[in-house]
């Protein structure tokens, strides 16, 4: 291992500054080890056990720069064996490597029951390799014997990073093309083959406990020659390019220079878009590349999207009755931002026109069906249940929370003239909130404003807002307590106080001789409380 005897000046040269070695935190510093060489490296290796990979990588190099001079080589073979660890498919993973921009690591995606047009998962890969590998024979022996070699002086990583993996990786992209060209001239062939590869996936799919909902067709052939095809103009595109960048744009110049066709610069952009997962690239993306791929891909965002709300739905809404969501998941996760980004992708598919057969319209209406069941045969009848069980002690926030997702979720609809179900609550339901709002307000305690103010709110969300009139002489009491007490109120404590406050002026107003003396002690502790909007005595 010469290269690990390389002098200070060498290293200098390639980068790496002087004080590297504080990058690794002083308490993991190798000890000052005493006695004999296999005690020291025992020592050696609880030491290093509970670094990291990147740790370990790090302190590889740096023994290879001549930071350590002493038992350099021993140390630094004992780290490539703990960088390397088990991984032993080597010839696979220099040949998956071809299509790093395509594949997603969202195990979501495997229990979806959508396969999206141009996205592949690792399992998909996999199953790809295995079919193919006895086929490349004797060229995958080969590249797995040169790796293993190497692989026992240098980390795997900078193996395959290196100029020689590119030329085996591209070894192997040839002999892929070779042996599906020879399969799509022999039918029969190429149907036997893609049972395998569907066996194979279903294989990979079982050891993350998903079964396998339908094989791998025959399209699919042709679009992982394209895939295979376009594979080196995609190399020189960083993946920070993909998720960061624009890669629209990226697939246009590609297909302008000459570096591959339209169809492999298509399936480059949707992978973009996959990773995005953005509905606004998807109508620049179809504008620049009307192909199948590209819509379909679309339409399956679309069906992707639908799902993971309707899970949602299913399950933090209806199984967690008592858990307020918007404190418990990341906003991004809240079924209203689900309910958006749901949305967004059903504007891109009906601005671009894309649901032109009976199956693609068909897929979109069941889509919107299957949501609003969930909503209004699942969601909105444990809510009316819910509500027929409040009382004043009850916690409003999280039936609120469902009951403004609900109420959104028709105006979003009736927006985009979709037909609902009609009107998720009845009559019932607002006059028991009444009765529940009415009950509270009786006892006068000014500590019950903010349960007021919510079940005031939850009677407008319903539809059957509650009436407030300048007899609700406890209210009132309630209210001026609370103004008394110069409290900070919220929201809904604010728009109860303002109407209730609306009604006391224009009652006084109304009635110039006489006011109930209720009215006119609430009008005056708003008046002293800064209230805009109070009428002067």
């Amino acid at each position: 291992m010469a290269k690990l005897r390389m002098s200070k000046e060498t290293q200098a040269d390639d980068g790496v500054p002087p004080d590297a070695a504080t990058a690794i935190p002083l308490h993991l510093a190798l000890p000052d080890l005493p006695g004999g060489q296999d005690k020291s490296l025992k020592r050696v290796s609880d030491v290093l056990a509970p670094l990291d990979h990147g740790q370990k990588l790090q302190l590889y190099k740096m023994i290879r720069d001549g930071y350590l001079e002493d038992m350099a080589e021993p140390v630094a073979q004992m780290l490539v064996t703990m960088l390397n660890g088990r991984r032993s498919e080597h010839a696979r993973r220099v040949w998956t490597g071809l299509f790093d921009a395509l594949i997603l690591r969202d195990a979501s995606l495997l229990t979806s029951g959508v396969r999206l047009a141009g996205a592949l998962h690792l399992a998909d890969v996999s199953a790809w390799w295995f079919a193919l590998a006895p086929r490349m024979e004797p060229l995958v022996g080969r590249v797995q014997e040169t790796v293993a070699r190497l692989a026992k002086d240098q980390p795997l990583n900078e193996i395959f990073s290196s100029a020689e993996a590119q030329s085996w990786a591209d070894e192997l992209r040839q002999r892929s093309l070779a042996v599906l060209a020879r399969l799509r001239a022999t039918p029969a062939e190429a149907t036997a083959f893609l049972a395998e590869v569907s066996g194979f996936r279903a294989q990979m799919l079982k050891r993350h406990g998903v079964r396998q909902r339908e094989g791998v067709a025959r399209a699919e052939l042709e679009r992982m020659e394209t895939i295979l095809l376009a594979a080196p103009a995609w190399a020189d595109q960083p993946l920070p390019s993909m998720l960061h960048g624009d890669p629209v744009r990226l697939a246009r110049e590609m297909v302008r220079r000459g570096d591959c066709t339209r169809e492999g610069a298509a399936m480059f952009a949707v992978a973009g878009l996959h990773r995005r997962d953005d509905a606004a690239l998807a109508t620049r993306l179809f504008e620049a590349f009307p192909v199948a791929v590209a819509k379909d891909a679309i339409i399956g965002r679309l069906l992707v999207a639908a799902e993971a709300l309707k899970a949602t739905l299913t399950g933090s809404f209806l199984s967690k009755p008592g858990l307020l969501v918007a404190d418990a998941v990341d906003d991004r996760d809240h079924p209203s931002a689900q309910l958006q980004h749901f949305l967004a992708w059903y504007d891109a598919v009906h601005a671009l026109e894309l649901d032109t057969t009976d199956r693609e319209r068909n897929m979109v209406h069941q889509a919107f069906r299957e949501l609003s069941n969930a909503v209004h045969e699942d969601l909105a009848p444990v809510l009316a249940r819910r509500i027929e069980a409040l009382t004043m002690h009850s916690v409003l926030d999280p039936l609120m929370e469902r009951v403004r997702f609900v109420n959104e979720f028709q105006a979003q609809l009736a927006r985009r003239g979709i037909v609902s179900s009609g009107k998720p609550w009845r009559a019932e339901d607002g006059n028991h909130v009444a009765t529940v709002f009415r009950r509270l307000s009786s006892t006068g305690a000014a500590e019950g404003l903010r349960t007021l103010g919510q079940l005031a709110d939850l009677a407008d969300m319903l539809s059957y807002p509650i009436e407030i009139t300048a007899l609700d002489i406890a209210l009132a009491g309630v209210i001026e307590a609370a103004l008394r007490q110069q409290k900070t109120f919220g929201a809904a404590e604010t728009r109860l106080i303002d109407r209730v406050i609306a009604v006391s002026s224009d009652e006084r107003k109304r009635c110039r001789w006489w006011v109930a003396p209720e009215v006119v002690t609430l009008l005056d502790a708003a008046e002293k409380s800064g209230i805009a909007g109070t009428a002067k005595k």
